[in-house]
């Protein structure tokens, strides 16, 4: 086993970098930057590429008493799940722990290595006629990042829409005594009660060896985009949702329409080779171009510019195919796209190029919108799992909020696609929600600049903070605004029993962190109250200095649900 003390890296879209001969790492979200805005350090990172290598990565960092983090190959979270805290900790990198997928049809599992990435899973399924039913949409995720932070599709068929209600089986290397070699392999399969805790972990439990998926014979899809108006859709997300196997929904609050995708689920033998090229690579000029147009827009503040850039959003998004292309020649030529299960699920390629330096003909480099070297996209991500039941009363009042505002409000929700809703069903993990339920998202423009107001703030944050305290909603664990992890014990199906499996699993804690701690409710509140802190979403203001009062943003009761506290400007 060889710790690496220093692994720059060519490629910024790559999250470690060390500086030239120092054992001094730090490591960065897909974004680049944290909701804190803080640095993550590390003192060394292994990158194992064997059970047995991992197993003397942990017990190295448990006999050196570190704090240990795992992470991928993109870390693709926005929250500090992957940072050990300090600058003293052991950072695990899967990035190389990528080799093993092991298919059994007979059983109609696959079992693969923690750093296997989604889109290698899947394709290897398909090559043997097999799919895994729901997925992420964007495919550059690691199979065990994607479980560990309860990544999701869309889908209440069968057992729903998140990724970790398909586990079985599941290997964990946890910290043992020094008589035990300071680590050990824990396996846990259907019957194992601790499944549930570790199948969605937020990775305080372990280092995950290895995954085992329960997967179905290969199938089609076929999509449909529509557009309408939004007049009743609190009445028709429930039908909606058990009409279509795969359908969600988009919604341009402020402009009063919603983008349905109409997905079902059709024979493997049905005609049609389409794909979501959603994610495909994007030129850096073009990137760059996007990026700037948004800072743009917002540094006026000014709603009606960003209204009037918006309005046709939806009916172009229909009219293009929104990413879906009907056959390999890449073009759209109508609905409806069919095409296999794995390539309409997920959209990817573009970590692809980046990481490989690709260049066009043209000569430029190939990356992601999200590229954080180009500068490219930079956004707030706020995922709330709001109870089916209560959907109905949750949109009636988003409604009700955004029909006492100016009309021009929301509209900078528009620029990445409205609030997207997905379905997911009730889970038996114990830090999953506890029943079947809609998770409303959430991206709006971040500011690179810190401490920086953004136009329609106080319209979203009081959205946001009526499906957290009113309707309980069930933030994702890897998106959200520190503010957002608020009370999980009440959120979740049984956080009593994860803490115990975790107090077994690792009694000293060497796999949690202030972050984990405070999330978890262990140690703290999530929420960190200073100067600015509602504008970097670390807390929901309490005094106007949280805001930004020598511009005018102070701290407000909401306009509906007054119970908000929003930054607004006076």
């Amino acid at each position: 086993m060889i710790l690496l003390l220093c692994c720059s890296s060519a490629v910024a879209i790559l999250p470690i970098s060390c500086g030239s001969g120092s054992s001094a790492c730090t490591l960065q979200n897909y974004q680049g930057i944290w909701y804190e805005r803080a640095l993550c350090g590390v003192a060394n990172v292994a990158y194992p590429t064997t059970e047995a290598e991992l197993v003397a990565a942990v017990a190295s960092g448990v006999q050196q008493r570190q704090k240990i983090k795992v992470v991928s190959k993109l870390s693709h979270s926005l929250v500090r799940a992957a940072c050990p805290g300090g600058s003293s900790g052991l950072l695990i990198s899967t990035s190389r722990y990528d080799s093993r997928i092991v298919i059994d049809s007979n059983a109609m599992t696959v079992t693969a290595d923690a750093g296997v990435q989604l889109q290698d899973l899947l394709a290897r399924l398909a090559a043997q006629n097999l799919a895994l039913p729901c997925t992420p949409y964007f495919n550059g995720l690691s199979i065990a990042g994607v479980i560990s932070t309860g990544s999701h599709g869309s889908s209440l068929l069968g057992k729903g829409g998140a990724v970790h209600d398909y586990v079985s089986g599941i290997t964990i290397v946890v910290p043992a005594s020094r008589e035990q070699g300071y680590a050990k392999v824990i396996k846990l399969g259907k019957s194992s009660p601790d499944l549930n805790a570790a199948k969605l972990s937020i990775g305080v439990l372990g280092a995950i060896s290895t995954v085992t998926l329960d997967v179905e014979p290969m199938f089609k899809r076929s999509i449909t985009k529509q557009a309408r108006d939004d007049s009743t859709l609190e009445n028709d997300v429930a039908g909606f949702a058990s009409r279509y196997a795969f359908g969600d929904i988009n919604w341009y609050i402020s402009q009063k329409k919603i983008l349905l995708r109409v997905d079902n689920k059709v024979s493997a033998s049905t005609p049609g080779e389409g794909r979501n090229a959603g994610n495909d690579p994007a030129p850096e000029t073009n990137v760059r171009q996007s990026r700037v147009r948004e800072e743009n827009f917002m540094s006026q503040m000014n709603a009606s510019l960003v209204c009037q850039q918006s309005l046709n959003g939806v009916e172009n998004r229909v009219s293009s195919g929104d990413g879906l292309v009907n056959d390999r020649s890449n073009t759209f030529r109508g609905y409806p796209v069919v095409g296999f299960n794995h390539q309409l699920q997920t959209a990817g390629g573009c970590q692809n190029t980046a990481l490989n330096n690709t260049r066009s003909a043209s000569g430029e480099r190939l990356t992601c919108y999200w590229d954080p070297d180009v500068p490219g996209q930079f956004y707030f991500q706020t995922s709330l799992a709001i109870p089916l039941s209560r959907i109905n009363e949750a949109i009636q009042d988003i409604k009700k909020i955004r029909d006492g505002m100016d009309p021009t409000k929301l509209c900078g929700a528009n620029i990445y696609g409205g609030a997207q809703l997905r379905f997911i069903k009730g889970s038996t993990a114990y830090l999953a929600e506890p029943e079947d339920s809609v998770a409303f998202e959430l991206l709006y423009f971040r500011d690179r600049r810190q401490n920086t107001p953004r136009l329609d703030q106080d319209a979203t944050d009081e959205i946001e903070q009526m499906l957290l305290k009113k309707y309980k909603g069930r933030p994702h664990w890897g998106k959200n605004k520190n503010a957002m992890f608020e009370d999980m014990g009440s959120r979740v199906t049984n956080l009593a029993k994860f803490l115990e499996v975790r107090q077994r699993y690792d009694p000293d804690g060497y796999f949690s962190s202030e972050w984990s701690d405070a999330v978890l409710g262990i140690k703290q509140n999530a929420s960190v109250y200073r100067d600015y802190c509602a504008l970097e979403g670390l807390c929901l203001c309490k005094e106007d200095r949280h805001c930004a009062p020598e511009r005018g943003f102070l701290c407000k009761p909401g306009l509906v649900f007054t119970d908000a506290r929003v930054c607004r400007r006076s």
